[in-house]
């Protein structure tokens, strides 16, 4: 009987809860990321009020990913250190606390330096946030076997959000002047992350914890084989390497403003359209590729896919060729980007999920941003000059290149994201949702024979007390 138990599939009432859950924590994060609400707002802001060329904004934007850099930290506290008797509830509120306040505070705040501080304080909320979100799914999805389900649940949602933020966004920037823009944003974000506090509350069940010193011991070590994980390793190199895109985000906004002459809510609804295409990625994947395809096979699929998505950005000249490729190239992207989170999340160590798949979306995120530094130097010519007392030769040249041009930077975003090939057969077996599910049924397992075993000797020692109790009377 034992190994049916183990083999069960996973309750449908907890997996429904953590659906809501995922739900809610994805379109806060859809709404109140950097990358929400408030980023068609806060560049039109930055680039209309304050008069701020392309490096400025991203440089800006810059010292906003540092919170989301430093995920790790986040998950150590709550994989080590419950607060007020949970490892996950009690930091999910707080964290979302502080972004609710910090967003209110930026509703009223027109200087650049108080900008950026309520941003980044907004950003440290939203990244403790993921990240804690981020172990909940992955303890989960390896207990279950759905992580890819898991996954593909949150980035519909996070997606969904991204059709009505764009649009929002882009209306926002249309009909209003930039500073009102930029605090309507704000103001409408502010009600995102308290879903997520109600939430934490009653969607995840989670019992009672405290510092344990041999749970302690066992997480420090799950974290240290976690840093010598080869596997991990690895898996970071193909998130680096596959969202490294320097021709995106900032010098893309303005090439579509200044060079293309896009309105404000037509740039809004590209970015409606693009969340629509990854809400059919997302599903696609769910439905058909998750299913059908080993993680490996996927990975390929995802490499070809990014690569092809980037460079097709070259077709961009008119609205309509806009339209398109908002929407073929985010449903292709989407597929790939769910594949890649999936190996990521399947490869984190028992013990040190939360530090792991943190570690690994920091890379993610170091990525992204700096990627977009790099683009955004070329893009204006100002990382040229740095470059030249490393290596280049003749400036001047690559400036030509570069300068105010997208289409080489284009280029080199999808040839950098092919480079994550090479990186594929170096991956060890054993990542797929079947394996893990086998592992963690063989655990239980285990763990299951342990206790009986324990109860049984319990059992015998009980039994001995009453004939030691009557040979110690007849020896009286």
């Amino acid at each position: 009987m034992k190994p049916e138990s183990s083999n069960a599939p996973p309750d449908p009432n907890v997996v429904r809860k953590l659906m809501w859950f995922f739900l809610l924590v994805y379109i806060a994060e859809g709404m109140g990321q950097v990358g929400g609400l408030i980023s068609q707002p806060l560049t039109y802001f930055l680039k209309t009020f304050l008069q701020w060329n392309p490096a400025q904004v991203t440089e800006c934007l810059a010292y906003l990913t540092l919170p989301w850099v430093v995920k790790p930290v986040y998950g150590l506290l709550s994989d080590f250190f419950p607060l007020l008797g949970y490892r996950r509830k009690s930091y999910l509120f707080l964290a979302n606390l502080l972004a609710v306040g910090s967003f209110l505070f930026l509703f009223r705040v027109t200087s650049s330096s108080q900008i950026v501080v309520a941003l980044f304080l907004t950003a440290i909320g939203m990244a403790a946030s993921s990240t804690i979100c981020g172990a909940v799914m992955v303890e989960n999805g390896k207990q279950t076997g759905l992580t890819g389900k898991f996954v593909s649940q949150q980035w519909i949602w996070f997606s969904i959000a991204g059709i009505a933020t764009s649009l929002g966004g882009g209306w926002l920037c249309q009909h209003l002047s930039p500073t009102s823009a930029f605090h309507t944003a704000a103001a409408i974000t502010a009600f995102a992350p308290v879903g997520v506090m109600a939430g934490a509350w009653f969607l995840i069940a989670e019992k009672k914890s405290q510092i344990n010193v041999e749970q302690f011991k066992l997480s420090l070590k799950g974290l240290v084989s976690a840093l010598k994980s080869r596997t991990l390793w690895i898996v970071a190199a193909l998130l680096a390497l596959w969202n490294f895109s320097p021709g995106f985000g900032t010098p893309m906004y303005y090439h579509m403003t200044d060079q293309l002459g896009f309105s404000q809510e037509f740039i809004g609804v590209l970015g409606a359209i693009g969340s629509v295409g990854a809400v059919i990625g997302s599903l696609v994947y769910m439905k058909w590729f998750d299913k059908r395809f080993t993680l490996r096979q996927l990975l390929y699929v995802s490499i070809v896919l990014g690569t092809i998505s980037q460079g097709a950005y070259v077709l961009l000249h008119t609205e309509r060729s806009g339209l398109v490729l908002s929407l073929m190239t985010s449903a292709a992207t989407q597929v790939a980007l769910l594949t890649m989170l999936t190996m990521a999340a399947n490869s984190c160590p028992d013990k040190s999920e939360g530090f792991s798949y943190a570690a690994l979306m920091s890379i993610f995120n170091l990525a992204s941003q700096a990627s977009a530094v790099f683009g955004a130097k070329l893009f204006t010519g100002e990382g040229i000059t740095v470059l030249h007392y490393w290596t280049i030769q003749q400036p001047d040249f690559v400036r030509h290149i570069f300068q105010n041009h997208l289409t080489p930077l284009i280029w080199l975003s999808a040839v950098i994201t092919a480079t994550g090939f090479f990186f594929v057969p170096f991956l060890p077996k054993g990542l797929d949702h079947k394996d893990l599910a086998a592992k963690a049924a063989a655990a239980k397992l285990v763990e299951e024979a342990q206790l009986a075993q324990e109860a049984k000797s319990a059992q015998k020692a009980s039994a001995a007390l009453p004939e030691s109790a009557k040979a110690a009377e007849e020896a009286k």
